[in-house]
C-alpha cells in the first residue's frame, strides 16, 4: 500500500520522471542511493525501484508520531547516526562512565542495526541506504560513510551458505529544481557491484559505489552554475534531459569550452533569470518559434488558445485549488512541528499523508451533500463514492492537461509583451536569438574537434597496422 501511495504521490509532486539503466532485481542487496531530499528520496526509491525495499533510516524519526506508522509499514531499520549520538548527551555519559571509548560507544550503539540488516540480507531482502549518510541542499555528492560496506561485509561473514553473495545497487537521483513545484526528476540505475567474499576492502567498495555515482552525476559547485546548464541544455536539444547520465556526459563534453568564455556565461545566467521571471523556458520559446514557422502568430494564439482558455485553463486553475490547500496546511504542520531544518522536509510530506486523506474525506462529504441537495432520490452512499473520486479525477485531468498544454501558456505570456510592450519583445528575443545562436556554435565547434581528433586516430592506427603488416611480412621474406 504504501508503495502505490508513493507512486501516486510522486506522480503528483513531479511532472516529468525519467528512468534509466537496468537495476539488479535479484534477492540479498544493497541498494544506494545519493541523497539530496530528505524523505523525497525514499519515497521516490520505494515508488519508482522495480522491487520492494527496506529502508535505513535515523532512529530520532522513530520518535516522531506522525513518522513511526509509516516507518512500520515501510519495515524500515533505525540506525544511529554519529551526528545524533552525540545529541544523545545522556547515554554518551553513561557509556563513557562505564569505561567505553568514544569509538567503542558509537560501534555499540549500532550494533542491533548492523544485526538487523545482516540478517535482513541473508533473508534475501533488498536494503536501501543513503551512504552520505544526511539530506542537504548542495548539488554535488557528500563524503560517503563507510557503514554500507561494513554491513555488506558483515553479512557476507555471518552467511552459513558457501555460495552466498551480495549485489551493490547504486541509483543516481537528480533533481533538475528540488524546490520547485512539479519539476523534473531523473533516475538512473547504475551498474551492480558484485560483493563475492567478506575479505574484500572497506575502502575498495566505497570507492567502486562513489566512482560509480560520480559517472551517473553531474557536479556542479553551486544550484545557479547547475541551472545555467540545464539551460543551456534545453537551448541545445530544446528539451529537459532524459537521464542523469546523459546531462552529465553533456556536462563533461562541452564544460571546457564553455568556461573559456566567463562573459557568456554570465550572458547565459541573465537570460536565465529573465525568462524565469516570465515563467518561460527555452524549449517553450523553441515551441513557439517552430509553430510560427508553419501558422501565423494570430492563427496560433486563435487555434491553440481556444482550447487551452475554455478548457485545459480552467481544468488546471480547479485543479491547483484541490491540490494547493492541503498542501499549504501540511506545509504549516511541518514547520510547527520542528525547528530542524533537516527533519522540516521528512515532516511536511508525512503530514501530508493525513492532511490529504482529510481533505479528500472532507472533499467528498461536501460533494454528497451537494448531488443530494440537487437529486433528493440519489442513493447517499453512490454519491458519496462520486464525491470521493471527484478530487483525484479532478487533480489529474489538471495534471494531465498541465503536461499536454505545457508550452501554449509560455507563449501567452511572451504573446502578451508582444502584442503590449513590442520593443521589451523585440529586445528579449533578439538577446535570446544571439545567445541560442552562440551556443550551438560552441557545441558544434566541440563536436568537429571530436570528429577531427577521431579521424586522425584512425588515421594513425591504420598506419600503424599497416607498419606492423609490412614488418610481419618482411620478417617471412627473410625466413
Amino acid at each position: 500500500m504504501l508503495r502505490v501511495l508513493a507512486k501516486a504521490l510522486s506522480r503528483i509532486f513531479f511532472r516529468r520522471i525519467s528512468v534509466s539503466g537496468t537495476p539488479y532485481v535479484g534477492p540479498h542487496a544493497i541498494w544506494a542511493a545519493n541523497h539530496p531530499s530528505g524523505i523525497v528520496d525514499p519515497a521516490i526509491m520505494m515508488a519508482l525501484a522495480p522491487i520492494p525495499l527496506r529502508p535505513i533510516s535515523k532512529h530520532t524519526l522513530w520518535s516522531h508520531p506522525v513518522m513511526r506508522p509509516l516507518l512500520q509499514l515501510a519495515h524500515a531499520i533505525p540506525v544511529r547516526r554519529t551526528q545524533d549520538m552525540m545529541i544523545d548527551a545522556q547515554a554518551y555519559k553513561q557509556a563513557i562512565a562505564g569505561g567505553s571509548s568514544e569509538k567503542e560507544w558509537r560501534v555499540t550503539a549500532n550494533s542491533e542495526a548492523f544485526q538487523a540488516v545482516s540478517e535482513a540480507l541473508i533473508a534475501g531482502d533488498r536494503i536501501l541506504i543513503f551512504p552520505e549518510g544526511v539530506s542537504h541542499d548542495l548539488p554535488y555528492l557528500q563524503k560517503f560513510k563507510t557503514g554500507i560496506a561494513r554491513m555488506a561485509l558483515q553479512a557476507m561473514a555471518h552467511s552459513k551458505n558457501e555460495n552466498f553473495s551480495l549485489v551493490l545497487q547504486p541509483v543516481a537521483i537528480d533533481y533538475f529544481e528540488k524546490d520547485e513545484y512539479r519539476s523534473d526528476i531523473a533516475l538512473h540505475f547504475c551498474e551492480p557491484i558484485a560483493v563475492t567474499s567478506s575479505e574484500l576492502s572497506v575502502d575498495d567498495l566505497m570507492s567502486s559505489l562513489r566512482n560509480s555515482l560520480l559517472d551517473a552525476l553531474a557536479q556542479f559547485s553551486t544550484w545557479d552554475e547547475k541551472r545555467n546548464w540545464l539551460f543551456i541544455f534545453e537551448i541545445a536539444y530544446g528539451r529537459p534531459p532524459q537521464s542523469a547520465r546523459e546531462f552529465r556526459v553533456f556536462v563533461d563534453t562541452y564544460r571546457p569550452e564553455f568556461d573559456k568564455d566567463p562573459v557568456f556565461l554570465a550572458r547565459v545566467q541573465t537570460m536565465r533569470r529573465m525568462l524565469l521571471a516570465m515563467n518561460i523556458s527555452p524549449a517553450q520559446i523553441i515551441w513557439g518559434e517552430s509553430h510560427e514557422q508553419k501558422r501565423s502568430f494570430f492563427k496560433l494564439i486563435l487555434t491553440q488558445g481556444m482550447f487551452y482558455f475554455l478548457i485545459a485553463g480552467p481544468v488546471e486553475y480547479l485543479s491547483f485549488v484541490v491540490w494547493f490547500i492541503p498542501q499549504r496546511i501540511a506545509g504549516v504542520l511541518g514547520e510547527l512541528s520542528t525547528r530542524d531544518r533537516d527533519v522540516l522536509a521528512t515532516m511536511k510530506i508525512a503530514h501530508g499523508f493525513y492532511v490529504f486523506a482529510a481533505w479528500i474525506a472532507l472533499g467528498s462529504l461536501s460533494v454528497r451533500a451537494i448531488l443530494l441537495s440537487l437529486w433528493p432520490e440519489l442513493d447517499s452512499v453512490l454519491a458519496f463514492l462520486i464525491g470521493l473520486a471527484s478530487g483525484p479525477l479532478i487533480l489529474f485531468m489538471g495534471l494531465w492537461s498541465t503536461e499536454r498544454h505545457d508550452h501554449f501558456p509560455a507563449y501567452w505570456r511572451l504573446a502578451k509583451l508582444r502584442l503590449l510592450f513590442p520593443r521589451g519583445w523585440r529586445e528579449v528575443i533578439s538577446e535570446w536569438r544571439g545567445m541560442s545562436e552562440a551556443v550551438v556554435q560552441k557545441i558544434d565547434s566541440v563536436n568537429q574537434r571530436k570528429i577531427a581528433d577521431e579521424r586522425q586516430l584512425r588515421m594513425r592506427l591504420g598506419a600503424l597496422a599497416g607498419t606492423q603488416q609490412n614488418a610481419v611480412g618482411g620478417s617471412y621474406e627473410q625466413g
